[in-house]
């Protein structure tokens, strides 16, 4: 695994409505990871879905940079009944752009349900805005929170997806208040990197 930080890429960056002046630096880090041997690239944030076209194009390497990809194929297994849940740090920095980059077209975007973290308090003063120290607990209590409020008005909701990269260590905890499948940018590297190092078959047991 490798690492390369995006120099000048922030939260006011990320969230921002004109974020394509860091493409070239997004794609520059992503050229050097490849020179340096990746075999595949991925990243953290689900809003570098931004950078998803200009990074594949770049590169000859597979790219994943968001688990907003995972989106289409998890509509597509879901009962018709139910619904996705899609939960997004900040729903108005989500934009239009961004949800077709991910390959969510209108007839998928129909039955997903979007739900932002903006107004859950201790999220949004850690990662929206980030101010002080990070309090695990009370940001699992209040992630936990959002999100039962959503099945609640929801009850249609049959899986769960987190789109911000700092949701996955409160994944199980999700997964238990709410009985549902729950996936990540975790999942989506496990999925990936299990295609990569396959194990020889002994059986099914």
């Amino acid at each position: 695994m490798r690492y390369k930080t995006v120099f000048g890429l922030n939260n006011t960056c990320i969230f921002g409505p004109n974020d394509e002046k860091m493409t070239a630096t997004v794609v520059e880090a992503a050229t050097e990871l490849v020179r340096e041997g990746a075999r595949s690239l991925t990243g953290g944030c689900g809003y570098f879905i931004r950078y998803q076209e200009a990074v594949r194009a770049a590169v000859d390497v597979p790219v994943f940079l968001s688990s907003l990809l995972l989106a289409p194929f998890l509509e597509q297994v879901l009962p018709r009944s139910q619904s996705l849940g899609v939960i997004v740090a900040s729903k108005t920095a989500l934009s239009q752009d961004m949800v077709e980059a991910a390959g969510i077209r209108p007839g998928i975007r129909d039955r997903m349900v979007i739900r932002g973290l903006d107004d859950a308090a201790v999220f949004a003063g850690k990662f929206l805005e980030p101010n002080g120290d990070l309090d695990p607990e009370a940001l699992e209590a209040d992630v936990v929170d959002a999100i039962l409020r959503l099945q609640k008005e929801r009850p249609d909701l049959g899986m769960l997806l987190l789109e911000c990269g700092g949701l996955p260590p409160y994944a199980v905890a999700v997964q238990e208040a709410t009985s549902l499948p729950v996936f990540d940018f975790t999942s989506m590297v496990e999925f990936f990197i299990g295609g990569l190092t396959r194990k020889r078959f002994t059986g099914l047991l």
